[in-house]
């Protein structure tokens, strides 16, 4: 049996060891259709087997090259419809088949017991993977059907102190969504939701102004760890024994909403204070905002008003006249296939302050872009950052519709913003809304033990009760220790300035792989020793991979080697390495279309670690430079390589180094 090219035949047995593509002339397609190859490969197969009388075709990657590029289990589908035999119908289908005149596909079979797998001719795709990549390489991360208009919430951290690494896992995921989105080709307005209103800013002002703590941080402290580890500490301890320093503090919280209030005016001050070292955290992270947004505004300039007002109209909002939650205004969740069963939430207390939740509610709405309210923005300095903030007065940046809105905010938060979700969606707002929920993170018990910790078990959790949080800033800079000393001894011929500043690389590589290598609804048990390896499921061994490849071209220019070509074959049959190689760069495009989709961010940890894996076995069994009619072909490859797994890097926020 045979597999039919509109009217010729070529048997399905072919194997890619009888090309050799350096002699063959290059074919060109019958059709030319815009996109990575691997994409078209996918619509030339999903074409081929509808047109042989496969309903529907689903067509996917093969888990291994020996099977081909693709496959289908369509035959298994019909089989269960129909009755018939999976491989029976598989072979029928095969009897059928027609690829377009020149396609990659080279070879189609009937594998046991029903798959059909397309085999391509490994050389030319090789050719034409590492064409696209060195021509384009950003294309193989455009998405073309993704979303146009990204809103993406990240940090958001009380301004009451210090990031903890928990904190620090929040910006390394939300970071990341931006940079893929951004990279998918979509517009991204990323935020930094500064949370001034509420009781943790009313703890602060409590301190300063009644219990006579000094705005001054004790020498070596910075402002961000002053309020967190002694101010509210001390606050928190003197509210517990004595109720009239608790009913202070519900005080200040509710006049912090009222405009023109000393407490209002002290509160904005205090938080601009601590952000501004909270963002030399999330700057040393590598990432970036576009918008910080004050929780205040949201108050004092109508946006909560107008979704009060919403609310009520809509039938969602009611008073409540007795019982614990009397005086407050809830919102009714009776509607709610799950909630309905844990009570409605509390929007407006009794004493008339608003809660988080209501906030939230007004500030999503104004994320989604349907709101009348406009909040207004200035440029302002903050220790050198010029950033862009809300305020009372300022430019209206105008009215923007957002397609997804994501809010990266932790597991603990999953009720508040299913809330969030139910009232917009009941209040006719339209777009998709996405609480991106993410588990806590604890040390090991030597790494705990590193930060100066005496732990009791092997994993060793924060807790608030016990004043027991890991810094993000001691966490990196133990990293940056570490790293310093293992780089000193493997390079003594370095300056400092150098080894510091590959350290510092290397503990952001270190740390940011670590925050996103594990699903976020599981908890990371993060060591920071483990994390540092160069060999491993590690940062370090990303950026190792692209010393190794970049020291392979710098080596190829240095003896005179040229340029890498575009258009370089490989002279005879690919390596089992080479083939894996090509394949993994050939599937980037589909990776990050599964991210975008899903927002799996964990699927570009892994690609890049399988690129990695990829990489390295080649360099360790396919000679480079010196390789003979290899060379040309082998360079291009690296190059390739060198361009995609770079990028991947730049989207998972890890350094990318020339030197470790």
């Amino acid at each position: 049996m045979g597999v039919q090219r509109h009217g010729r035949s070529r048997p399905v047995g072919l194997v890619i060891a009888q090309l050799s593509l350096r002699f063959l002339p290059r074919r060109e397609p019958h059709h030319r259709m815009e996109g990575p190859v691997i994409r078209r490969l996918i619509r030339e197969a999903s074409e081929a087997l509808e047109a042989a009388g496969l309903k529907d075709p689903k067509v996917t990657l093969t888990k291994s090259v020996k099977f081909g590029l693709l496959t289908s289990t369509s035959s298994f589908e019909e089989a269960r419809r129909t009755g018939v035999d999976p491989m029976e119908r598989a072979r029928s289908v095969l009897g059928q088949l027609r690829l377009p005149e020149g396609s990659l596909l080279e070879k189609v079979e009937a594998a046991p017991p029903g798959y059909i797998n397309f085999h391509p001719s490994w050389g030319e795709l090789a050719r034409a993977v590492v064409s696209e990549v060195l021509a384009a390489p950003d294309a193989y991360f455009r998405v073309e059907d993704g979303p146009r208009e990204v809103v993406v919430e990240h940090t958001s951290v009380n301004p009451n102190k210090a990031l903890h690494i928990g904190h620090a896992r929040n910006v390394c995921i939300g970071d990341t969504i931006a940079r893929v989105m951004r990279k998918a080709g979509a517009r991204v307005l990323v935020i930094n939701y500064v949370d001034d209103s509420g009781v943790q800013m009313a703890e602060l002002l409590l301190g300063f102004r009644l219990l006579g703590y000094p705005l001054e941080p004790r020498e070596g402290m910075r402002f961000d760890e002053y309020c967190g580890d002694v101010v509210y500490v001390e606050v928190n301890r003197r509210a517990e024994a004595d109720p009239e320093v608790e009913r202070q503090r519900r005080e200040i919280a509710r006049r912090i909403e009222q405009r023109g209030t000393e407490e209002f005016e002290q509160a904005r001050r205090v938080a601009l204070m601590v952000l501004r070292d909270q963002l030399k955290t999330t700057s040393r992270l590598g990432a970036t905002y576009d918008l910080l947004v004050r929780e205040s505004d949201v108050v004092v300039t109508g946006l909560w008003a107008e979704a009060f007002r919403r609310m009520k109209e809509a039938g969602l909002v009611r008073f409540v006249e007795e019982g614990p939650k009397k005086g407050c205004w809830v919102v009714d969740l009776s509607g709610h296939p799950v909630l309905s069963k844990e009570g409605d939430e509390v929007l407006v207390k009794s004493d008339g302050a608003t809660t988080y939740v209501a906030r939230d509610i007004a500030f999503a709405m104004w994320k989604m872009g349907a709101s009348e309210t406009r909040l207004l923005f200035r440029r302002i300095e903050l220790d050198g950052q010029t950033v862009t903030m809300s305020d009372v007065e300022g430019e209206d940046l105008g009215p923007f519709r957002s397609d997804l809105v994501v809010t990266v905010v932790d597991s603990r938060q999953r009720r508040p913003q299913e809330v969030v979700r139910y009232a917009l969606e009941r209040m006719g707002v339209k777009g998709r809304y996405v609480h991106y929920s993410y588990e806590p993170v604890a040390l090991s018990r030597r790494s705990a033990e590193l930060l100066g910790v005496k732990a009791e078990g092997e994993v060793v959790h924060m807790s608030g009760r016990r004043g027991l949080y890991f810094k993000a800033e001691e966490v990196l800079d133990k990293l940056k220790e570490v790293a310093a000393r293992e780089t000193r001894a493997r390079r003594p011929d370095w300056s400092e300035e150098k080894v510091r500043e590959v350290a510092e690389a290397l503990a952001v590589g270190a740390f940011r792989y670590g925050m996103l290598r594990i699903e976020s609804d599981r908890q990371i048990v993060f060591d920071l020793e483990e994390s540092l390896r160069l060999e491993g499921d590690t940062g370090p061994y990303l950026q190792y991979s692209v010393v190794r490849a970049r020291k392979i071209l710098q080596k190829a220019r240095e003896a005179g080697i040229g340029q890498i070509a575009s258009d370089r074959s490989p002279p005879a049959e690919l390596s089992e390495h080479e083939l894996q190689l090509v394949r993994e760069l050939a599937v980037t495009p589909l990776v990050m279309e599964d991210v975008v989709r899903t927002l799996y961010i964990r699927s570009l940890v892994t690609h890049a670690r399988n690129l990695a894996m990829r990489f390295n076995e080649f360099y360790e069994r396919c000679p480079v430079i010196g390789s003979g009619e290899w060379e040309g072909f082998r360079l291009s490859l690296v190059g390739a390589y060198d361009r995609i797994e770079s990028r991947l890097l730049e989207l998972l926020g890890i350094p990318v180094l020339d030197e470790i």
